[in-house]
């Protein structure tokens, strides 16, 4: 009893020394506007005397239940169809850790309810056409990343009207343990919308799906894509409390377009003549799928257990058109499982909204943290480095509760974990988010940053309900063990005034970024690996442009982009000269760069031939022959159709031969580059020499211009008189000269 009585006390103790500490914190005006970024003044630095400090230990706040009893099951259930289902083998949801307790509380949804006005009794995002077209996972577990994906098109599609077709298989691929940033899992074993989450606010997606398409047994996807938009926020939905509890999710359908949601999945419960679904169980979930409207009306009788009353949701699922009502089917509100776990909406802006990310958390929101004496209350901070000249502009981070309110501030030159005490803050905003998730706060005061200059960002947390406001990515067995972090990364605190680095005690890291726009103006420059050669030409890129974000290429001087990846590579299918432009941009405008005739793609030739044409010789003189090309390639050489040798990968190739008898010989140069050729031909006349010193010549008289053409030949190739084998000197020669000369003259 006694001890009962101690331990009462210390409780209370404590109790008192948290309440004094969060009164001494708390601003002059309590309120806040749901949704609004501009809350009330808070002080300068929240402080509290030293007598009322407690030693308060961070800790994790409990994980979810389902992903605890994941790690008894060796993977999620997988099923053996008959018939058309047959391809089918995996659904594929892996629960987080992350537990979102208290959203589906009574007081926690007070504000969610009755808002905006009256809902239709039927409504498909089909009929508006604000969906993409139905994909087919085939039998990887990726229904996670089709889900999420399916909503992020729905989004864009129904707020710009602009249909886009990212990619799935870059979204398991890269999220998976194949890579230094991935979670545990292979790229077919499955995720869940935390996972796409991480994917996407860190900007590593979406990419286009022609960039990087869909396959079953791809574990890699190609590096460098271009990223199409980016994510600032994702909205995790509270979960239904009961069959008619829908008012979140079908106002989520309007705002925001398709929802990501999750269901148990049994071909048991399934009515393919009606397409219907209705599970009565309590099996964990294990698929992922995306609601895209609803039909109050729906006939209960459709299903294949009758439920107590009619209505259902218009789902779309990721096995392909030739799946259910081609790809949809129809899931009552009676349902057990769907909408009572995870439900998501993804959203997307521009790529030209930031420059920069900074961050420490690749792997997202892994588990949520807490202060024991104060669970719904901590501080969190993250301390960068500038890589350049920028401008702070936005802070990413996520809630976890419904209604959470917040205090942003940023320091520079933190000396004490993420703060500066001598110095103060200087930017200081705060506002509350109606649903947990991922947001990104703009700030109201743009923050100038110099290159190398530290700088932090510190958040309060405040939540309604939910205890562990602070969401932290760490390593977690059998799902995100890669996790990693330095010392001086992460610093937490119970009250802002006593800091704890939880980067160097437990490899955990902060789940809050930095958005910066470039101070400088970007510079266009390029180079490439080659500059010419045959078809098909294939050239490696190189951006050396100076503060660049985005790039667009026009690579063949048509106007049109053919890139936007920083350093792309293009392959040159027709011959020509090809002007490239590239032209770059960050926050503070455009630069662009064209180098005309940049590119030669031309066919293999002969530059060069020796001789020139057709010539005539003389048996026993020795000629040679030789070819320049424009490319390295292989030269073989043909004597009156026979091979006599070749020459690999050479520019110039020559081939010499002697004849001993006279006739017309035909001399053959074939250069060869994979399936192109190129010939040069000669003919070569070989004749006996003119007898003009023997006995039965002219005796040396009226020597005629042929002739002596054939002596100057002779002495200047040092070759022998024909048949007398005798030698031409010089002497002699200009005795043969004098008497053409004579000879010309009668």
């Amino acid at each position: 009893m006694k001890r009962m009585k101690i331990s009462l006390l210390k409780k209370i103790k404590s109790f008192l020394l948290v309440f004094m500490i969060l009164i001494s914190c708390l601003p002059a005006s309590s309120g806040f506007a749901a949704g609004s970024v501009n809350a009330p003044e808070m002080p300068q630095n929240c402080t509290s005397s030293a007598e009322f400090v407690i030693e308060s230990v961070i800790e994790t706040a409990p994980m979810n239940p389902d992903f605890l009893e994941s790690w008894k099951l060796s993977s999620i259930e997988s099923f053996s169809f008959g018939s058309k289902y047959e391809k089918i083998s995996d659904t594929g949801y892996k629960p987080s850790p992350v537990k979102l307790s208290g959203l589906a509380s009574s007081e926690g949804r007070v504000l969610l309810r009755a808002s905006g006005s009256e809902l239709p009794p039927v409504y498909d995002l089909r009929k508006e056409r604000k969906v993409t077209a139905v994909k087919d996972q085939g039998k990887d577990g990726s229904c996670w990343a089709f889900s999420s994906i399916a909503s992020l098109e729905s989004y864009i599609l129904g707020k710009e009207g602009k249909n886009y077709d990212f990619s799935e298989n870059n979204m398991k691929n890269l999220a998976s343990k194949n890579y230094p940033e991935g979670f545990d899992f292979t790229s077919d074993e499955g995720g869940n919308a935390f996972m796409s989450t991480a994917y996407l606010s860190r900007w590593d997606g979406p990419v286009n799906e022609f960039d990087d398409p869909y396959s079953e047994s791809s574990t890699y996807s190609p590096a460098g894509l271009q990223v199409q938009r980016h994510v600032q926020e994702v909205l995790f939905l509270p979960e239904k409390t009961e069959p008619l509890d829908n008012e979140v999710l079908k106002r989520a359908l309007l705002e925001y377009g398709a929802v990501y949601s999750t269901m148990y999945w049994n071909p048991g419960h399934y009515q393919e003549k009606n397409y219907t679904y209705r599970y009565t169980k309590n099996l964990p979930v294990n698929h992922a799928v995306t609601i895209v409207g609803w039909d109050d009306s729906f006939d209960k009788n459709l299903f294949m257990q009758v439920p107590p009353g009619d209505g259902a949701f218009i789902v779309k699922n990721s096995w392909g058109d030739v799946w259910g009502q081609e790809g949809y089917f129809y899931i009552s509100y009676y349902d057990t499982k769907l909408g009572y776990n995870e439900n998501a909406v993804f959203t997307a802006e521009d790529l030209d909204n930031y420059d920069n990310i900074y961050q420490y958390d690749p792997l997202g929101w892994v588990v949520s943290k807490k202060y024991s004496e104060n669970p719904l209350v901590a501080w969190g901070g993250n301390v960068y480095s500038s890589e350049k000249n920028e401008t702070l502009r936005a802070v990413g981070f996520y809630t976890n509760d419904l209604n959470t309110a917040y205090e942003i501030y940023i320091y520079k030159n933190p000396v004490s974990g993420p703060v500066n005490s001598r110095k103060g803050f200087i930017v200081q905003e705060s506002g509350r988010y109606t649903f947990p998730g991922y947001h990104t706060h703009v700030l109201n005061s743009a923050v100038p940053i110099h290159a190398g200059e530290r700088f932090s960002i510190v958040i309060r947390f405040i939540n309604p309900s939910a205890s562990g406001p602070l969401a932290v990515e760490e390593p977690v067995a059998y799902y995100s063990s890669k996790a990693r972090a330095n010392p001086g990364e992460s610093y937490v605190s119970p009250n802002g005034v006593r800091w704890e680095d939880i980067s160097s005690n437990s490899k955990a890291n902060l789940c809050i970024k930095a958005f910066t726009t470039s101070n400088d103006s970007p510079e266009a420059d390029f180079s490439s690996n080659t500059t010419s050669g045959m078809r098909p030409l294939t050239v490696q890129f190189t951006d050396l442009s100076n503060n660049a974000f985005s790039w667009k290429w026009d690579m063949n001087g048509d106007g049109e982009t053919d890139s936007t990846v920083q350093n792309p590579v293009y392959t040159y299918r027709s011959y020509g000269n090809y002007t490239v432009s590239l032209t770059i941009g960050n926050g503070k405008g455009f630069d662009s760069k064209t180098k005309h005739g940049y590119i030669t793609v031309t066919p293999l030739s002969i530059n060069s031939a020796d001789p020139k044409r057709n010539i005539t010789g003389y048996i026993g003189e020795k000629q040679e022959f030789s070819v320049s090309t424009n490319y390295a390639c292989n030269v073989s050489w043909y004597f009156n159709g026979e091979n006599r040798g070749s020459e690999s990968q050479v520019k110039k190739s020559s081939y010499s031969e002697s004849i001993q008898s006279p006739g017309i010989y035909n001399i053959t140069a074939i250069a060869r580059i994979g399936d192109e050729e190129v010939t040069q031909k000669w003919e070569w006349t070989v004749r006996t020499w003119n007898p003009w010193d023997s006995p039965a010549s002219h005796e040396g008289k009226k020597i005629s211009t042929k002739e002596i053409q054939e002596a100057i030949h002779i002495y200047r190739n040092g070759l022998q008189i024909p048949e007398t084998g005798a030698e031409l000197t010089k002497e002699r020669l200009k005795e043969l000269i004098i008497l053409w000369r004579e000879g010309s003259e009668d």
